[in-house]
């Protein structure tokens, strides 16, 4: 496995320490930096674009970045919370120039199970969250998205987006309450 040939010592250090050793030209800690939030950067950049080759594109630019500019990064906000950042000005980025957004969410399948009525009913509720999701406007998605699926607090959120604690607040009160709205059939 990859991992193995990195070491214990690049593979156990803290984001801070490999945001470090990385802005010195380190690869091995940056290739740790890459699989450690890379999964993540790509789930949020996917149901920010809705698109998978979008999403791919808009992470690996914002690992490209990351790269040439992490001799700048302070550590003012969490690597992860930076990376998100620079993830989803990729994604802005990607959605002006490319196309407009896709009218079909992105299929996000729970895996099979042995009982075929919980797949159907796993598969149709899933599918009413990517829609519900989908129709949201970009920022409520964006905050719900980074505060429910990836656990990011309201300041982190407000850095990622360039905006203040209580617009996140907002966003996120909007967002959940269309929702529910939207989600009713389903309580």
């Amino acid at each position: 496995m990859f991992r193995s040939r990195l070491g214990p010592a690049v593979v156990d250090e803290d984001d801070d320490v490999l945001a470090r050793r990385a802005a010195l030209g380190d690869r091995r800690a940056f290739v740790v930096v890459v699989e450690r939030h890379g999964p993540a950067m790509f789930r949020f950049a996917r149901r920010v674009l809705l698109d998978d080759g979008d999403a791919e594109d808009a992470v690996q630019d914002a690992f490209v970045a990351a790269w040439q500019h992490l001799s700048g990064f302070r550590g003012d906000s969490a690597l992860r919370t930076w990376l998100f950042r620079l993830t989803l000005n990729k994604a802005h980025n990607i959605r002006r120039k490319n196309r407009p957004e896709p009218q079909e969410p992105i299929d996000t399948s729970a895996p099979a199970t042995a009982d075929p009525a919980t797949n159907v009913v796993g598969g149709a509720l899933i599918d009413a969250v990517d829609r519900a999701l989908a129709a949201l406007p970009p920022n409520q998605r964006i905050a719900w998205i980074l505060r429910e699926v990836d656990g990011l607090s309201y300041e982190e959120i407000a850095h990622v987006m360039r905006t203040s604690r209580d617009v996140v607040r907002g966003l996120l009160h909007r967002a959940r309450h269309t929702l529910a709205e939207r989600l009713a059939a389903w309580r």
